[in-house]
């Protein structure tokens, strides 16, 4: 009977311990689950606010998206305004160089004109009663008035009966016609010269249409 009663103690005892090593076991299992739990609960608190902070970036990231949106569409509309301005700026470069070469054929084209004009007032100045074919012209023709004068004298004194006066008025109205005739070939050669010198005149003033012709298709803007 002792031998019974120990072993129906030591069998109280071993299950006495167990008992007291489940509940510590139990115990450090609901520390270890409430601990848990804490730990989870913090975890869902960091990621909630992590979602919201995700979804406040994302916000943000929407808007900048609009923003860099908005400014894509205002950097190609300032590309396009510089495109145009470019292109303004090289149409009227390109008016430029043709005013500019416009007013280069002008100035050669007044120029051409400026000497045109001073050959024709020089060669009008040839044909002026004070030019050399006007005095040549005006001694010509009192020469021949005396020399014409001096004959009806000579016939006068030859139907008078006085010979020697009629030759010696003659002789008077050949020596004018001589002058006439000097004065003639004076004006004669400055003839020529305004003949020559209108010829110089009209080739400069056929060259000088053509000229223009040309200028014109330049100053064409």
């Amino acid at each position: 009977m002792n031998g019974s009663k120990q072993r129906q103690t030591l069998g109280m005892r071993l299950v006495a311990v167990g008992v007291v090593v489940l509940v510590a076991a139990f115990g450090a299992t609901a520390a270890w689950a409430a601990s848990t739990n804490g730990q989870l609960t913090d975890v869902r608190s960091a990621l909630a606010a992590t979602e919201l902070e995700l979804a406040s970036t994302s916000t943000k990231l929407d808007t900048t998206s609009g923003q860099l949106a908005n400014a894509e569409t205002a950097v190609a509309d300032e590309a396009n305004r510089s495109k145009k301005a470019t292109s303004r700026i090289g149409g009227l470069e390109s008016q430029i160089e043709r005013r500019d070469a416009c007013i280069d054929v002008q100035s050669g084209d007044l120029e051409e004109l400026r000497r045109i004009l001073a050959l024709e007032r020089k060669n009008f100045a040839r044909t002026t009663t004070k030019s050399t074919w006007g005095k040549a012209r005006t001694a010509s023709s009192k020469a021949l008035d005396r020399a014409i004068s001096n004959m009806r004298s000579a016939y006068q004194s030859a139907a008078a009966g006085r010979l020697s006066t009629a030759n010696s008025w003659i002789s008077r109205s050949n020596g004018q016609v001589s002058v006439s005739s000097r004065q003639v070939r004076i004006a004669n050669r400055e003839i020529d010269r305004i003949n020559a010198a209108s010829k110089v005149i009209n080739k400069a003033e056929d060259a000088f249409y053509e000229r223009l012709q040309k200028s014109a298709v330049t100053c064409s803007i």
